[in-house]
């Protein structure tokens, strides 16, 4: 079952209800897919808008160097 994220332009809402505004670098690079870990760890993929939950094993390599862990 796929869970709706709350989101608009400027940012979205977690799973666990926290509000995370997107960085400017994610305004810069709309086509790209970004990593986005919120601070419960719940991660994310952000893409032209979009904002997917991912599983810990994603396949794929993000970049995600920006966000400053």
């Amino acid at each position: 079952m796929g869970t709706n994220i709350e989101h608009d332009e400027s940012g979205f809402t977690c799973e666990c209800g926290l509000r995370n505004d997107y960085p400017n670098y994610v305004q810069a690079h709309w086509s790209v897919k970004l990593a986005y870990t919120c601070a419960c760890h719940r991660q994310y993929i952000l893409y032209k808008g979009t904002v997917v939950k991912t599983s810990r094993e994603t396949p794929e390599v993000y970049d995600s160097e920006a966000f400053g862990d």
